[in-house]
């Protein structure tokens, strides 16, 4: 029997609730167990949410390193122990009036590849630990740096002394710590004060819906999803051989493709290997 309500779905998430929690009433809602999802955003920001439901989830790993464009804006003078409005206030102070001209020329710095530490409560694993669990626990961890790229950035508004920014980022890209890093090179400190996501590779925060105006026909195919790798249809012979794992000969010159039978249906994403394709991800739709 082919899966149903397999895909992805795209949800314009609101200030205020986890990540989780908004995949656990997308599960709730949908009647569908299977639900992960792409690119947590923090309860504070809002914004473009992917989650991936059932097969679905098979596309995540695809679509995880596309760039991601963020709308955001700090307080500078400003500083919490999480850079954002959740921590603890360590400062707060009054602080010069920066030109706009000066603003642009120190985000301009920051274009093109950069190291970033990521902020002491954030998720990525340090020797099997998540940060944030070492910050809960008061224990005191040597960060390490990580190179991240800043594709474009822009100031988008500046009312002294909160400056908005919109900036296409790569996967890994902490936007909390980026303002922070662009506040000390102003001389200050600042803290993000709001934050939204706007993309994730090709897929747009006007594409999105509030989670209580989503549906089951709103959800988006696999195939859908990874638009952006080729198709070729391809007749029962060869679907059986991509199903068994074998290596299937097919005259093409992308790395990755999508097979699928004659009448549409994904069955596998094949990766090129000499001149043939060998199965890297079976799809049961």
């Amino acid at each position: 029997m082919r899966t149903i309500n397999s895909g992805i779905l795209l949800v314009n998430k609101e200030a205020g609730v986890t990540s989780r929690q908004v995949g656990n009433l997308v599960s709730k809602k949908l009647g569908i167990k299977k639900v992960g999802h792409l690119g947590t955003l923090d309860p504070f920001a809002t914004g473009l949410l992917i989650f991936a439901l059932n097969e679905g989830t098979k596309v995540l790993p695809y679509l995880e390193d596309q760039t991601k464009t963020y709308v955001a804006t700090f307080k500078l003078g400003y500083l919490t122990s999480t850079l954002d409005p959740e921590g603890d206030v360590l400062l707060d102070e009054e602080v010069p009036a920066i030109s706009p001209a000066k603003m642009t020329r120190v985000l301009n710095e920051f274009l093109g590849e950069i190291t970033q530490i990521p902020p002491l409560t954030s998720a990525i694993k340090v020797d099997g630990k998540r940060l944030y669990e070492y910050a809960h626990r008061g224990e005191t961890i040597e960060v390490p740096e990580r190179k991240v790229f800043i594709h474009t950035i822009k100031l988008i508004d500046y009312v002294h002394p909160f400056f908005k920014i919109e900036a296409d980022v790569s996967k890994g890209t902490y936007i909390r710590t980026l303002g922070e890093d662009i506040a000390k090179k102003l001389g200050t400190h600042a803290t993000t004060v709001a934050l939204e996501r706007r993309r994730h590779g090709s897929f747009e925060l006007t594409h999105a819906k509030k989670l209580d105006d989503v549906t089951a026909e709103d959800i988006i195919s696999p195939s859908k999803a990874l638009s952006f790798l080729p198709i070729i249809k391809t007749d029962d012979r060869l679907i059986i051989d991509v199903r068994n794992g074998k290596d299937i000969d097919i005259k093409h010159d992308a790395p990755l493709i999508q097979i699928h039978d004659q009448n549409g249906v994904l069955h596998a994403l094949c990766r090129k290997n000499g001149d043939k394709y060998t199965t890297v991800r079976g799809f049961n739709l």
